[in-house]
């Protein structure tokens, strides 16, 4: 009986320590998650036109939703033309 605990041990501790191991086919290039790269710098757009308000104009946030989200899906979609 000690014999087959101890057996067991020692395989599951062979086993343990075989995950720990790299071999060609698991060691592979990663990415550094440490890297730290330069960005581009913030650039201030050189005007800042936005269009005028009307009056009593809709607000886009009002209205059914489900209109909403077709429009946004299926808006200025034609059907491709058949060569």
């Amino acid at each position: 009986m000690k014999r087959k605990i101890i057996l067991t041990s020692a395989i599951f501790a062979f086993a343990a320590l075989a995950g720990c191991g790299s071999t060609g086919i698991l060691d592979r290039e990663r990415p550094d998650e440490f890297a730290v790269t330069r960005s581009k710098p913030l650039e201030v757009p050189t005007s800042f036109t936005l269009p005028a308000p009307t009056p009593d104009a809709p607000r886009p946030q009002d209205g059914d939703v489900k209109e909403q989200v077709i429009d946004a899906l299926f808006a200025d979609t034609t059907p491709a033309p058949r060569p």
